[in-house]
Protein backbone atom coordinates (compact mmCIF):
# COMPACT_ATOMS: atom_id res chain seq x y z
CA UNK A 1 0.00 0.00 0.00
CA UNK A 2 1.35 3.36 -0.84
CA UNK A 3 2.36 5.62 1.94
CA UNK A 4 0.74 8.82 2.56
CA UNK A 5 4.00 10.60 2.99
CA UNK A 6 4.21 13.63 1.14
CA UNK A 7 5.17 17.25 0.71
CA UNK A 8 8.52 19.46 1.61
CA UNK A 9 10.89 17.50 3.11
CA UNK A 10 14.33 18.88 4.77
CA UNK A 11 17.43 16.63 4.85
CA UNK A 12 18.18 17.33 8.22
CA UNK A 13 21.95 19.18 8.81
CA UNK A 14 24.16 17.54 12.25
CA UNK A 15 24.63 20.18 14.63
CA UNK A 16 28.02 19.67 16.38
CA UNK A 17 28.97 21.35 19.56
CA UNK A 18 32.50 22.83 20.29
CA UNK A 19 33.99 19.46 21.69
CA UNK A 20 32.62 18.23 18.36
CA UNK A 21 29.92 16.37 20.47
CA UNK A 22 26.33 16.09 18.74
CA UNK A 23 24.37 19.24 19.77
CA UNK A 24 20.77 17.80 20.93
CA UNK A 25 19.67 21.07 21.80
CA UNK A 26 20.38 22.18 18.45
CA UNK A 27 18.64 19.94 16.60
CA UNK A 28 15.39 20.70 18.90
CA UNK A 29 15.75 24.45 18.01
CA UNK A 30 16.25 23.65 14.54
CA UNK A 31 13.78 21.28 14.52
CA UNK A 32 10.95 23.65 16.11
CA UNK A 33 11.52 26.23 13.60
CA UNK A 34 10.79 23.79 10.21
CA UNK A 35 7.97 22.75 12.10
CA UNK A 36 6.88 26.49 12.63
CA UNK A 37 7.92 27.61 8.72
CA UNK A 38 5.72 24.68 7.29
CA UNK A 39 8.05 21.45 6.59
CA UNK A 40 6.03 18.31 6.27
CA UNK A 41 8.77 15.97 7.50
CA UNK A 42 12.41 15.68 7.94
CA UNK A 43 15.14 13.45 7.02
CA UNK A 44 18.43 13.34 9.22
CA UNK A 45 21.20 11.25 9.26
CA UNK A 46 21.93 11.31 5.12
CA UNK A 47 24.30 13.03 2.97
CA UNK A 48 23.61 16.47 4.03
CA UNK A 49 23.37 15.07 7.64
CA UNK A 50 27.49 14.15 7.16
CA UNK A 51 26.38 10.58 8.03
CA UNK A 52 29.55 9.09 6.10
CA UNK A 53 31.09 10.54 9.11
CA UNK A 54 29.11 10.13 11.86
CA UNK A 55 29.17 6.99 14.01
CA UNK A 56 26.76 4.41 14.65
CA UNK A 57 25.84 5.87 17.63
CA UNK A 58 25.45 8.80 16.90
CA UNK A 59 23.29 8.51 14.10
CA UNK A 60 21.26 6.53 16.77
CA UNK A 61 21.22 10.15 18.84
CA UNK A 62 20.54 12.17 15.62
CA UNK A 63 17.03 10.32 15.14
CA UNK A 64 15.98 9.70 18.52
CA UNK A 65 16.63 13.51 19.44
CA UNK A 66 15.23 14.32 16.05
CA UNK A 67 12.16 12.23 16.74
CA UNK A 68 11.33 13.44 20.52
CA UNK A 69 11.79 17.07 18.97
CA UNK A 70 9.11 16.48 16.32
CA UNK A 71 6.66 15.20 19.14
CA UNK A 72 4.89 13.22 16.52
CA UNK A 73 4.15 16.40 14.51
CA UNK A 74 5.64 15.62 11.21
CA UNK A 75 7.14 12.81 9.68
CA UNK A 76 10.95 11.50 10.66
CA UNK A 77 12.63 9.29 7.87
CA UNK A 78 15.48 8.12 9.16
CA UNK A 79 18.88 7.76 7.11
CA UNK A 80 20.33 4.03 8.08
CA UNK A 81 23.39 3.80 5.91
CA UNK A 82 26.27 2.03 7.61
CA UNK A 83 30.44 1.08 6.98
CA UNK A 84 28.92 -2.67 7.36
CA UNK A 85 25.85 -4.66 7.17
CA UNK A 86 25.56 -5.53 10.18
CA UNK A 87 25.48 -1.74 11.13
CA UNK A 88 22.61 -0.99 8.72
CA UNK A 89 20.34 -3.43 10.03
CA UNK A 90 21.08 -2.91 13.53
CA UNK A 91 20.25 1.30 12.68
CA UNK A 92 17.01 0.22 11.20
CA UNK A 93 16.00 -1.69 13.95
CA UNK A 94 17.18 1.20 15.93
CA UNK A 95 15.02 4.18 14.07
CA UNK A 96 11.82 1.73 14.44
CA UNK A 97 12.56 1.39 18.27
CA UNK A 98 13.03 5.24 18.55
CA UNK A 99 9.72 6.23 16.84
CA UNK A 100 10.48 7.09 13.47
CA UNK A 101 8.25 7.26 10.35
CA UNK A 102 10.59 5.90 7.81
CA UNK A 103 14.38 4.84 6.75
CA UNK A 104 16.49 5.81 3.63
CA UNK A 105 19.17 4.09 2.39
CA UNK A 106 20.97 4.63 -0.59
CA UNK A 107 22.35 1.32 -2.65
CA UNK A 108 26.16 -0.65 -1.60
CA UNK A 109 28.40 2.75 -2.20
CA UNK A 110 31.91 3.26 -4.03
CA UNK A 111 32.09 -0.12 -5.65
CA UNK A 112 30.26 -1.48 -8.51
CA UNK A 113 27.10 -3.72 -7.44
CA UNK A 114 24.88 -5.33 -10.04
CA UNK A 115 21.20 -5.32 -9.63
CA UNK A 116 21.05 -8.78 -7.97
CA UNK A 117 23.37 -7.54 -5.17
CA UNK A 118 21.53 -4.34 -4.83
CA UNK A 119 18.23 -6.41 -5.06
CA UNK A 120 19.75 -9.21 -1.97
CA UNK A 121 21.07 -5.81 -0.02
CA UNK A 122 17.57 -4.28 0.34
CA UNK A 123 15.89 -7.30 1.20
CA UNK A 124 18.00 -8.04 4.08
CA UNK A 125 17.90 -4.34 5.45
CA UNK A 126 13.93 -4.93 5.58
CA UNK A 127 14.15 -8.06 7.80
CA UNK A 128 15.49 -5.63 10.05
CA UNK A 129 12.29 -3.51 10.30
CA UNK A 130 8.47 -2.66 9.69
CA UNK A 131 9.38 0.95 8.94
CA UNK A 132 8.64 1.76 5.14
CA UNK A 133 12.00 1.77 3.54
CA UNK A 134 12.87 3.83 0.69
CA UNK A 135 15.66 3.42 -1.46
CA UNK A 136 17.83 6.60 -2.00
CA UNK A 137 18.64 6.97 -5.59
CA UNK A 138 21.63 9.10 -5.58
CA UNK A 139 24.49 7.41 -8.42
CA UNK A 140 26.64 10.81 -8.34
CA UNK A 141 28.10 9.84 -5.13
CA UNK A 142 27.22 6.18 -4.46
CA UNK A 143 28.62 5.20 -7.98
CA UNK A 144 25.80 2.75 -8.31
CA UNK A 145 22.12 4.00 -9.78
CA UNK A 146 19.16 1.53 -8.86
CA UNK A 147 17.74 0.60 -12.14
CA UNK A 148 13.87 0.34 -12.95
CA UNK A 149 14.26 -3.45 -13.37
CA UNK A 150 15.87 -3.42 -9.63
CA UNK A 151 13.49 -0.79 -8.83
CA UNK A 152 10.34 -3.01 -10.22
CA UNK A 153 11.26 -6.17 -8.07
CA UNK A 154 11.47 -4.46 -5.03
CA UNK A 155 8.70 -3.16 -4.95
CA UNK A 156 6.64 -6.04 -6.35
CA UNK A 157 8.57 -8.17 -3.77
CA UNK A 158 7.48 -5.10 -0.89
CA UNK A 159 10.29 -4.32 0.43
CA UNK A 160 10.54 -0.36 -0.47
CA UNK A 161 7.99 1.55 0.05
CA UNK A 162 9.36 4.51 -2.27
CA UNK A 163 12.19 6.00 -3.66
CA UNK A 164 14.46 9.44 -3.23
CA UNK A 165 15.69 10.39 -6.25
CA UNK A 166 18.55 12.89 -6.27
CA UNK A 167 20.03 13.04 -9.83
CA UNK A 168 18.14 16.17 -10.83
CA UNK A 169 17.28 14.28 -13.84
CA UNK A 170 13.74 14.68 -15.84
CA UNK A 171 13.88 11.79 -17.82
CA UNK A 172 14.74 9.80 -14.48
CA UNK A 173 12.04 11.44 -12.24
CA UNK A 174 9.12 11.35 -14.78
CA UNK A 175 9.90 7.55 -15.11
CA UNK A 176 10.30 7.02 -12.15
CA UNK A 177 6.74 8.60 -11.33
CA UNK A 178 5.36 7.17 -14.33
CA UNK A 179 6.40 3.10 -13.73
CA UNK A 180 6.04 3.50 -9.58
CA UNK A 181 3.75 6.54 -8.80
CA UNK A 182 0.63 4.40 -8.42
CA UNK A 183 2.31 1.65 -6.14
CA UNK A 184 4.91 3.48 -4.28
CA UNK A 185 5.78 7.29 -2.79
CA UNK A 186 8.35 9.13 -5.25
CA UNK A 187 10.20 11.64 -3.44
CA UNK A 188 12.63 14.06 -6.08
CA UNK A 189 15.31 15.96 -4.92
CA UNK A 190 18.46 18.05 -5.75
CA UNK A 191 17.43 22.05 -4.74
CA UNK A 192 17.34 23.43 -8.42
CA UNK A 193 14.60 20.95 -9.37
CA UNK A 194 11.78 21.27 -7.14
CA UNK A 195 9.55 22.74 -9.68
CA UNK A 196 10.05 20.31 -12.46
CA UNK A 197 9.95 17.41 -9.56
CA UNK A 198 6.59 19.33 -8.90
CA UNK A 199 5.18 19.50 -12.61
CA UNK A 200 6.32 15.23 -13.35
CA UNK A 201 4.10 14.31 -10.53
CA UNK A 202 6.37 13.46 -8.13
CA UNK A 203 4.69 13.12 -4.49
CA UNK A 204 7.60 15.33 -2.16
CA UNK A 205 10.62 17.17 -2.17
CA UNK A 206 13.51 16.41 -0.23
CA UNK A 207 15.88 19.47 0.41
CA UNK A 208 19.40 20.70 1.62
CA UNK A 209 18.98 24.38 1.45
CA UNK A 210 15.69 24.03 3.02
CA UNK A 211 17.89 23.97 6.31
CA UNK A 212 18.07 27.69 6.44
CA UNK A 213 15.46 28.22 4.05
CA UNK A 214 12.47 26.35 4.62
CA UNK A 215 9.76 28.78 3.85
CA UNK A 216 11.30 29.54 0.49
CA UNK A 217 11.19 25.49 -0.66
CA UNK A 218 7.31 25.23 1.29
CA UNK A 219 5.94 27.82 -1.10
CA UNK A 220 8.43 26.69 -4.20
CA UNK A 221 6.75 22.89 -3.76
CA UNK A 222 3.25 24.48 -2.81
CA UNK A 223 3.40 26.45 -6.60
CA UNK A 224 5.15 29.05 -6.02
CA UNK A 225 7.51 28.24 -9.36
CA UNK A 226 8.34 32.18 -9.51
CA UNK A 227 10.80 31.24 -6.50
CA UNK A 228 12.30 28.47 -8.53
CA UNK A 229 15.21 30.76 -9.99
CA UNK A 230 16.03 32.01 -6.75
CA UNK A 231 16.41 28.36 -5.37
CA UNK A 232 18.75 27.97 -8.11
CA UNK A 233 20.35 30.61 -7.81
CA UNK A 234 21.17 30.15 -3.99
CA UNK A 235 22.23 26.73 -4.65
CA UNK A 236 24.97 27.95 -7.13
CA UNK A 237 25.79 30.16 -4.40
CA UNK A 238 26.23 28.46 -1.71
CA UNK A 239 28.40 25.26 -4.00
CA UNK A 240 31.04 27.83 -4.05
CA UNK A 241 31.94 27.52 -0.58
CA UNK A 242 30.75 23.79 0.39
CA UNK A 243 27.24 23.28 0.36
CA UNK A 244 27.23 21.82 4.15
CA UNK A 245 29.88 24.04 6.15
CA UNK A 246 28.12 27.33 4.23
CA UNK A 247 24.79 26.33 5.24
CA UNK A 248 25.73 25.65 8.89
CA UNK A 249 27.26 29.23 9.02
CA UNK A 250 23.93 31.04 7.34
CA UNK A 251 22.34 28.85 10.24
CA UNK A 252 24.50 30.31 13.05
CA UNK A 253 23.30 33.71 11.73
CA UNK A 254 20.04 33.26 12.41
CA UNK A 255 20.87 32.09 15.77
CA UNK A 256 20.93 27.79 15.48
CA UNK A 257 24.86 27.26 16.35
CA UNK A 258 25.75 24.13 13.99
CA UNK A 259 29.36 24.35 14.33
CA UNK A 260 31.94 22.89 12.22
CA UNK A 261 31.29 20.45 9.33
CA UNK A 262 33.45 17.35 9.72
CA UNK A 263 34.18 17.32 5.87
CA UNK A 264 37.84 17.33 5.69
CA UNK A 265 39.16 20.56 5.10
CA UNK A 266 35.83 22.39 5.17
CA UNK A 267 36.35 25.45 7.69
CA UNK A 268 35.31 28.66 6.23
CA UNK A 269 37.65 31.73 5.84
CA UNK A 270 36.58 35.06 7.31
CA UNK A 271 36.41 36.03 3.51
CA UNK A 272 33.74 32.50 2.70
CA UNK A 273 31.72 33.99 5.56
CA UNK A 274 31.61 37.45 4.79
CA UNK A 275 30.80 36.68 1.01
CA UNK A 276 27.67 34.35 2.07
CA UNK A 277 26.27 36.71 3.84
CA UNK A 278 25.51 38.67 0.59
CA UNK A 279 22.73 35.38 -0.15
CA UNK A 280 19.44 35.92 0.02
CA UNK A 281 17.69 33.62 2.11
Amino acid sequence: MKTELKGCYVATLTPFDPSDKVDAGVIAAHTQWLIEEGVEGLCPAGTTGEFLYLSEDEKRFVVKAMVLATNGAIPVIAGIWGLRREETLRLAKAAEDDGATGVFLPPPIYYPAGDDAIFAYYAEVKTATKLPLFAYNIPQYASNEISYECLQKLFDEGIIAGVKDSTGNEERVGGLVQKFGSVGTVFAASDGFVAKGRELGADGFISAIGNAAPSLFTRLWQGEESLQQRATDLRSGLKRFGSIPALKHLLSLKGFPFGESRLPYSTLSEKDKASLKTLAL
